[in-house]
């Protein structure tokens, strides 16, 4: 059985998922440009997607994971919490209401090894160009900001694009936190610093795409998740605090005036290539690393891409459950849409004055996020986590011209390029209408009656036959497992 070399951060979990039989080894040299990703892709194409670890990537000295985050059941055993999908939203609500604050210590594994003269962190830091018309290298780490007001720090993953002269193109998006941190800073007309993250621990990455409210540190939250408070250490170079645990990181600042540089193409989390922007640059002022460190790199689009949106189902699921507690039983967003910009709620629609409540929670529920841009309704009969049984529900309990509601243009999300395409247009705006699909069974439909003619909209009913008891155990092996 393969051993990791790596024994902080990332690599635990890697280790751990080597010695559950979850990561396939890749020795042979991979071409971070194309390769490492197409492998990535092939690997995300398979039923069950395993670990990856790549020993060996050309032009650089250390390993490269991937696809750990691939598989919603080892996501949530990585965390600890119940395979149910109820269950382990209800789990991950209450590690978000009971934050584990981080801790300072003097030193830890990221700094075993520090170089802030003479160093090209770009040459060190595996980066990946992804699909065939990227428009250059690129990070995908966590990156951590300062509010230059309160002082509160904030981490989000956020892409870089590799330049040269240990220099990156940044994406701040002006409506992520780190863009409001950066608004700050450029009003003060200060540096703005910025740590990237590589090789985190797996509860640090999760809590690092989670969507907690302005001001909330994500460390607190990776401190509930493992049971105890985040060890971080103060940067080198920079005025801000890492954790202790990771494998590489790189410190650095974006400046006055703060020169910009075109970022993209890049293959953006529903599929298509980002449309380029001018992003500001970064200059890395410090690399350090623990000794025998490792990288890690997510190709946007993949199962794994969008399984680190977890939390988005779990935030998505506590805001509509609080517009009707009694009404909404469940709430998930497709992964279709990369559990962002379609959602479904589950409602249990058990007396004649809950017809058109169901309209009010859709209509709420579009505050969740500028992202959500259409909804569908079902019933409490429907497994929401099954896009063929809403495909059904959509197609036997919705009357469009009835149930179909079309809502006026509304602020979305440039990367979905229906709406993003408008702003290459001069004066136009980043818009889209939004839908209501209303699959649930109409209350008047609900209470027809008539002789000799079965419950309407009751589904077939069948016999209970345990196939134990009629396959052969070989046949039962094979087919049911």
């Amino acid at each position: 059985m393969a051993q990791i070399q790596t024994t902080t951060g990332i690599g635990t979990a890697f280790q751990r998922m080597i010695d559950e039989g979850e990561v396939a080894v890749i020795e042979r040299e991979v071409d971070g440009v194309h390769e490492l990703a197409g492998i990535l892709m092939k690997l995300d194409g398979l039923p069950y997607t395993p670990a990856v670890l790549f020993q060996n990537v050309k032009g650089f000295s250390m390993p490269v994971g991937g696809t750990l985050f691939s598989e919603r059941p080892r996501v949530r055993r990585l965390l600890g919490m119940p395979d149910d999908p109820l269950e382990f939203k209800n789990a991950f609500i209450a590690a978000m209401e009971n934050r584990v604050p981080p801790i300072v210590v003097s030193d830890g594994p990221c700094q075993e090894v520090v170089l802030t003269e003479d160093f090209d962190a770009l040459s060190v830091v595996p980066s990946i160009k992804a699909s065939l018309d990227d428009g250059g290298n690129y990070y995908q780490a966590a990156v951590i900001t300062k509010d230059p007001e309160t002082g509160l720090q904030n981490m989000g993953v956020y892409r870089n694009m590799v330049l040269t002269d240990n220099r990156t193109v940044i994406n701040i998006r002006p409506e992520a936190h780190v863009g409001m941190h950066f608004r700050k800073a450029k009003e003060r007309n200060e540096p703005f610093p910025v740590a990237l993250i590589f090789g985190m621990d797996a509860e640090i990455y999760l809590s690092g795409v989670t969507k907690l409210p302005f001001g909330q540190d994500e460390l607190a939250l990776a401190g509930a998740f493992k049971g105890e408070p985040i060890e971080v250490v103060k940067c080198k170079t920079i005025d801000l605090e890492v954790p202790a645990s990771a494998n590489i990181v790189l410190e650095g600042v974006v400046s006055p005036p703060y020169d910009e540089e075109w970022e993209g193409p890049w293959p953006e989390y529903l599929k298509y290539l980002s449309i380029p922007q001018r992003r500001p640059i970064f200059q890395i002022t410090a690399l350090t690393h623990c000794a025998q460190p490792m990288s890690y790199n997510i190709v946007p689009g993949t199962k794994e891409n969008y399984n680190i949106r977890i939390s988005n189902d779990v935030a998505f699921y506590k805001y509509v459950k609080a517009i009707e507690p009694t009404f909404v039983l469940d709430a998930a967003l497709t992964l279709g849409s990369a559990h962002w910009h379609h959602g479904i709620i589950q409602l249990r629609k058990d007396t004649p004055d809950r017809e058109g409540q169901h309209i009010q929670v859709a209509l709420a529920a579009f505050g969740f996020s500028v992202y959500v841009e259409t909804l569908t309704l079902v019933d409490e009969d429907v497994d929401i986590y099954d896009m063929d049984a809403i495909d059904w529900a959509v197609t036997t309990r919705c009357n469009p011209k009835e149930q179909v509601h079309i809502l006026p243009e509304a602020r979305t999300h440039r990367n979905n390029p229906i709406a993003g395409v408008r702003s290459l247009i001069p004066g136009d705006s980043i818009v889209k209408s939004k839908m209501i699909i209303d699959a649930t069974i109409p209350w008047k439909y609900k209470t027809i009656e008539k002789e000799g003619v079965p419950p309407l909209f009751m589904r077939a009913r069948f016999q209970e036959t345990p196939l134990e008891d009629y396959l052969t155990p070989e046949d039962l092996e094979r087919w049911v497992g």
